[in-house]
């Protein structure tokens, strides 16, 4: 996300970057165009929080359920919570999974899920019309509120998560994310990145189900998003339905401070064409801090985009990858830095070495000007195609809302990038990231280690 635009570029001359285009002569290309999305935000009686935007252009409605109800949550029975999720479309107390899927299907509604580390979610997707909305989120809070939990469904669910376990330490690039989580939080519950083992899967019963669905599927431990073809008034009542059905009077405890961990280099030796690598450091800066955004334009200079400092000189100049990516990751009780590639195994130490390198650059000297404006360009258009459709606007509120960022976040986050320097962006760079403490994976066959290749340039 760095390509080198300068601001002194003027448009008169035929062969620049207008074109010649008459009508484009005299716009600012660095000038950020801002965003004002209304958001409306409450909390029920029940304690949930409430995010709702109305937007008319499309006769559809978004409705995400987030509950703090994550693989953080179930430490005792690893897996708990990932079969909880999984478990909550094979049938309520009223229909059959048929059932379930046959009247979405008639409806057109579309029902997502996803668990993380610190959170489940749900989504549902419907054509805004009385007739159609009404039965759809009925089904969907039935869905929700009261599954059955069936024995059969949970001892197929049991096999798919375990396979889908195996499949994921299989993958190279996967398996070694995991092993940063597994050393960085070594006795956390962020240290267990599956959020499952088969140890945990295994012992899960119905009646586990329903006791943890009881405590963490309550209302008071809910974040709700809807978006928009409502009114206000619509979106309450919808609202209260939904949080009334659920279990109340429940909330997730925070999870304990993250230990402080030894740097480490870990190879795993796993056959393949190539080794996947990363490079991580802890990163203790909360979403809501004010120091993050700095780190996030930190990375879209250092890593995002075919001009970033580490795909030019790893793949423009060498050609040793094609693509090495950075990210600044914030969570609850901590975060982390991160900088990963693929590579061909006999250059693993090299390119270790080349990015560590890198990276103690950029830290030192921070951003350029050029580089920081064309960030600051790159975040903005993501953030305005972002709010263009409902579904990602949608998607965008529920993660600031479990970011616990202020009301005015989305329209005031193109100023704020705005007014961060270069200067800023290397003294947060030197506050927060620590190369003593970093850590080293990779994943792939045993190599032996060759130099790497001279520059193109």
């Amino acid at each position: 996300m760095n390509d080198s635009i300068s601001a002194e570029q003027q448009p008169a001359a035929p062969n620049n970057i207008y074109g010649g285009l008459v009508s484009a002569q005299g716009l600012d290309l660095d000038q950020l165009e801002s965003v004002q999305i209304e958001v409306q935000a409450w909390t029920t009686d029940a304690g949930t929080n409430v995010k709702f935007v109305e937007a008319r252009g499309l006769p559809l409605v978004d409705v995400i359920l987030r509950f703090s109800a994550g693989t953080t949550q179930d430490t005792a029975q690893p897996g708990l919570a990932a079969l909880t999720l999984y478990m909550l479309d094979e049938g309520s107390q009223r229909y059959t999974a048929a059932q379930q899927a046959e009247y979405l299907e008639r409806l057109g509604a579309i029902m997502g899920k996803q668990i993380r580390l610190e959170h489940a979610a749900l989504s549902l997707r419907s054509v805004s019309t009385k007739a159609i909305l009404d039965p759809a989120l009925a089904l969907f809070t039935d869905l929700v509120a009261h599954p059955a939990f069936p024995q059969p469904a949970l001892d197929r669910i049991k096999r798919q998560l375990l396979q889908h376990d195996a499949a994921r330490e299989r993958l190279p690039t996967l398996r070694a994310r995991s092993e940063v989580f597994r050393h960085l939080f070594k006795g956390h519950p962020y240290g267990n990145p599956l959020g499952s083992t088969a140890q945990g899967i295994e012992t899960v019963t119905p009646d586990n189900l329903r006791a943890f669905h009881q405590r963490a599927y309550s209302a008071s431990n809910l974040e709700m998003v809807l978006v928009g073809d409502l009114s206000l008034t619509d979106a309450q009542v919808i609202v209260q339905r939904i949080s009334q059905a659920l279990p109340q009077g429940w909330s997730a405890i925070d999870l304990p401070a993250v230990p402080s961990a030894a740097t480490a280099t870990v190879n795993v030796e796993q056959a393949g064409a190539s080794s996947a690598v990363v490079l991580a450091l802890p990163m203790n800066v909360p979403a809501n801090d004010p120091e993050y955004l700095a780190m996030v334009l930190a990375s879209e200079v250092l890593g995002v985009g075919l001009e970033s400092r580490l795909m030019m000189e790893l793949r423009q100049r060498r050609g040793l990858t094609y693509g090495i990516y950075s990210r600044a990751s914030a969570m609850r009780a901590g975060g982390l830095f991160t900088i990963e590639w693929e590579i061909e195994p006999a250059h693993v130490q090299g390119t270790q070495a080349l990015v560590e390198a890198l990276l103690r650059d950029f830290i030192d000297q921070g951003p350029t000007q050029a580089e920081l404006q064309l960030a600051r360009k790159r975040l903005a258009g993501q953030l305005l195609r972002g709010v263009a459709q409902n579904k990602s606007l949608a998607d965008l509120l529920t993660v600031i809302s479990h970011q616990h960022q202020p009301a005015d976040h989305l329209n005031t986050y193109i100023e704020r990038i705005g007014r961060l320097t270069p200067a800023d962006i290397r003294a947060v760079m030197q506050r927060r990231l620590k190369l003593d403490d970093k850590v080293l994976v990779s994943v792939g066959p045993r190599a032996e280690q060759q130099p790497l290749p001279a520059t193109d340039q």
